[in-house]
């Protein structure tokens, strides 16, 4: 059972107090799907989803939008506890009979450096997709250090590290259906 969004929690070492509601998240998440459905509208999309922190957020965001077509997971790594390494690792890569001359749907959980899309939209292209439409959660404009075409955000937030709604720390906190940001007061 995970903890309601009223109650600052602990994983491992860290604090986390509540930032974003289970209620906001939806209320968003259903805006983004309905943006996507007026974009793709009777397209045959794929939605090509990073895990492991989008899972949650692509499966609510495909809900949303109504639309049909298939769905592709995506593996890339460059964190080590709340800091990204700043190297990209491809660990699973993309089906490419999926991609090729289709519409994409880029689900990501969050884009704070923008190394992780500098490093794969180039191979994402190299796929030949008809359209690649970028959709991340959430947005860390302060710790951008490349230009990333990012086409729908759902939260911009400050450049504070958080967890819930897939995004974990360390292997814990994906399953919170809130979204909860780092108490540096602990």
């Amino acid at each position: 059972m995970s903890a309601p969004i009223t109650n600052r929690i602990q994983l491992h070492e860290l604090h986390f107090r509540p930032f974003l509601s289970a209620e906001e998240l939806e209320s968003r998440v259903r805006e983004l799907g309905e943006e996507l459905s007026r974009r793709l509208y009777g397209g045959d999309p794929c939605f090509v989803v990073m895990l492991k922190g989008a899972f949650v957020f692509a499966a609510d965001l495909l809900r949303a939008s109504g639309l049909h077509g298939e769905v592709c997971f995506v593996r890339t790594s460059s964190y080590s506890g709340t800091r990204s390494e700043g190297q990209v690792k491809l660990l699973i890569p993309p089906e490419a009979e999926l991609i090729r001359g289709k519409d994409i749907v880029l689900v990501e959980d969050i884009i704070d450096s923008g190394l992780t899309m500098q490093a794969f939209l180039p191979m994402l292209r190299e796929l030949q997709p008809r359209s690649i439409t970028l959709v991340t959660l959430l947005h860390k404009p302060e710790a951008q250090q490349v230009p990333v075409p990012v086409d729908l955000v759902g939260f911009t937030i400050p450049s504070k590290f958080v967890v819930g709604y897939g995004l974990d720390y360390d292997g814990l906190g994906r399953n919170l259906p809130a979204i909860y940001q780092l108490d540096e007061s602990y």
